[in-house]
């Protein structure tokens, strides 16, 4: 199962050493193999036999081992990569959807903005039309109140 948290930091085992680079495992294969053919024969038959046979063992333990590490380094870098190929998945699917998420908010807010300030307009337009009707009620009022008077003094 994967985690969809960050990304995971390179696994390493305890205690094993990092790989060496390969130009340097070629360099230490190659002076190993040089160190066989230039060491000289001492000896009898016997001890020369045992002396060629004793350094091609090394090289191929080597080998051997070279090969055990680099296969468990695969398996690890095997390992890191899927829980990076599922992180990254599931990151993506989550950032597309909250970009989606966002993206429709956003047409919902710019749709209630246009709404409000329709409105907005139509509430002034309103108070506009009752502010004249309220002054034209005054101006009434006071006409009516001024001509009430005018009649009081000529009764």
């Amino acid at each position: 199962l994967c985690r969809h948290q960050a990304p995971p930091a390179p696994y390493r085992s305890p205690g094993v050493r990092p790989l060496p680079s390969m130009r340097s495992m070629i360099s230490r294969s190659a002076a190993i193999l040089l160190g066989c053919a230039v060491a000289p024969a001492a000896g009898s038959s016997d001890a020369s036999a045992n002396s060629k046979e004793r350094p091609v063992m090394k090289v191929v333990r080597l080998l051997q081992d070279m090969q055990q590490e680099l296969t468990k380094s695969l398996e690890d870098d095997k390992a890191v990569h899927e829980q990076l190929d599922c992180w990254c998945k599931t990151n993506e699917r989550e950032k597309t959807k909250a970009i989606e998420l966002g993206e429709q908010k956003e047409a919902e807010l710019t749709a209630f903005l246009g709404e409000a300030l329709a409105k907005m307009q139509e509430l002034k337009a309103k108070r506009d039309a009752a502010l004249e009707e309220v002054n034209r009620d005054e101006a009434a009022m006071e006409q009516a109140s001024t001509l009430r008077m005018k009649e009081n003094k000529e009764f």
